[in-house]
């Protein structure tokens, strides 16, 4: 790249540059993210396995040789953003692409322009400012760092963005991850070929697992057997093998996907619907669900940040065509006043009833259940993998959740609230506080 080109084949010897060595492992990732028939390029593995690095160097490589081209690398929060890229790799892999001189850093913004005209942005995807900021550029390069948190409407909606044209620089997509579930959209994606919604994904998607053996020569001696090797096997599967395993900690397990809900549960089943409400950060999320003894059934009806209560009712109940669900919704009780506002559109809502320590009764409730999820309940899922049990300063694990990854989840608990608390839920019409 500069010394390393992406447009080399893999040499015998390992090349160092900025005291990195490539690897063989590394090259062969470069030789997908050269391969002009690949348009998503996903690296998966443990940790330290330096495929943050390659994919950061990739991007360096093409703003250097492309003049003028923006690229991106984003994460879910600006915070790690800054942390792991901003102030880390990307000073590496600049220092293996150019002389200092060719760059400059704008420490307020957080992008690199290079003397040729390029930039590379950094930034985070937590904040509604900041992904309107994202949206409102164009680029060669987007980098995805750690999939892992990402939804997938994010990922859709930032690719968008991928239309800057410049002559020989085609559009690609990066993305890596300490591998999460198997049942994320990312593993479905790109191993299964299969969007959320079912549908098969064409030709241009390409992965590589790369995992800390194959990085052995820039990691500390004894790195590996010491403080990998050593780990507990859950962590150790995740972080040195690079297997799509659960975080640690996982609430809910063994959930089945299926492509829909069955007319036959549809017809017998108790339904329900329930809403959490959200805005700039949060996403306002709409969930249907049907029990049908111990089996629940979920779908994804809505998911979407930067909602406002008339907008969200609107999506519910559209002037035109057929409404988003099917009979009554509840929602969170604490948000009175969002309640009225979202029946004020003509659509039955109430407030949950809350009692003590709700959230785990609803935890326990749900962990009780045979759960069935449709398979386009693509951030229901991306929620699953990351929602887990606290733990103390020692590592133990406490009983009570983290409070990240819940909005769904919390949709899921309101639509089943008297479920769990009162049995067969009576309904009235209009709305109950």
């Amino acid at each position: 790249m500069g010394k390393v080109a992406l447009s080399k084949s893999p040499t015998t010897q390992p090349s160092r540059v900025s005291n990195i060595v490539w690897t063989p492992k590394q090259y062969e990732a470069l030789s997908l993210i050269r391969d002009p028939a690949n348009k998503h390029v996903m690296l998966v593995g443990g940790a330290r396995s330096g495929k943050t690095y390659v994919d950061t160097s990739a991007i360096c490589y093409r703003a250097q040789h492309y003049p003028g081209s923006r690229h991106l690398i984003a994460r879910l929060r600006f915070s790690h953003a800054k942390a792991s890229i901003w102030l880390d790799t990307l000073d590496k892999a600049l220092r293996g692409q150019s002389h200092p001189s060719l760059y400059s850093k704008n420490e307020t913004d957080h992008y690199v322009k290079l003397t040729n005209g390029s930039e590379i942005w950094v930034d985070g995807l937590d904040d509604k400012d900041r992904v309107d900021k994202i949206l409102g550029r164009e680029y060669c390069t987007i980098f995805f760092n750690e999939i892992s948190q990402l939804s997938y409407e994010t990922v859709t909606t930032v690719i968008t963005r991928l239309a800057q044209n410049i002559p020989g620089c085609r559009p690609l997509a990066l993305y890596d991850l300490n591998p999460a579930g198997e049942l994320h959209w990312a593993n479905q994606l790109f191993n299964h070929g299969l969007r959320p919604d079912g549908t098969a994904v064409g030709p241009g998607y390409a992965s590589l697992i790369i995992n800390p053996y194959d990085n052995q020569t820039n990691l500390p001696e004894g790195y590996i057997h010491d403080f990998l090797e050593s780990l507990p096997d859950h962590k150790r599967r995740r972080f040195l093998l690079g297997e799509w395993t659960d975080p640690e900690g996982v609430i809910f397990q063994d959930w089945e996907v299926i492509d829909e809900i069955p007319d036959e549960v549809k017809l017998h089943s108790r339904h329900t619907n329930g809403l959490d409400f959200g805005f700039s950060v949060d996403p306002a999320v709409v969930v249907s669900v049907w029990l049908n003894g111990d089996d629940l059934y979920v779908d994804e009806r809505l998911y979407q940040t930067g909602l406002t209560n008339p907008a969200i009712a609107r999506l519910i109940k559209p002037d035109n065509g057929p409404p988003l669900i099917e009979g009554f919704l509840w929602a969170d009780s604490a948000e009175p006043k969002s309640i009225v506002e979202i029946s004020q559109h003509g659509i039955e809502i109430g407030g949950a009833r809350k009692g003590a320590d709700s959230v785990r009764a609803g935890i326990d409730w749900l962990l009780s259940k045979r759960v069935h999820i449709t398979r386009r309940s693509a951030n229901i899922l991306l929620e699953r993998s990351n929602y887990t049990w606290q733990t103390d300063p020692t590592g133990r694990q406490m009983a009570k959740p983290i409070d990240d990854y819940n909005h769904a989840m919390d949709a899921i608990r309101y639509a089943a609230n008297e479920w769990i608390a009162y049995g067969m839920p009576t309904i009235e019409p209009g709305v109950r506080l």
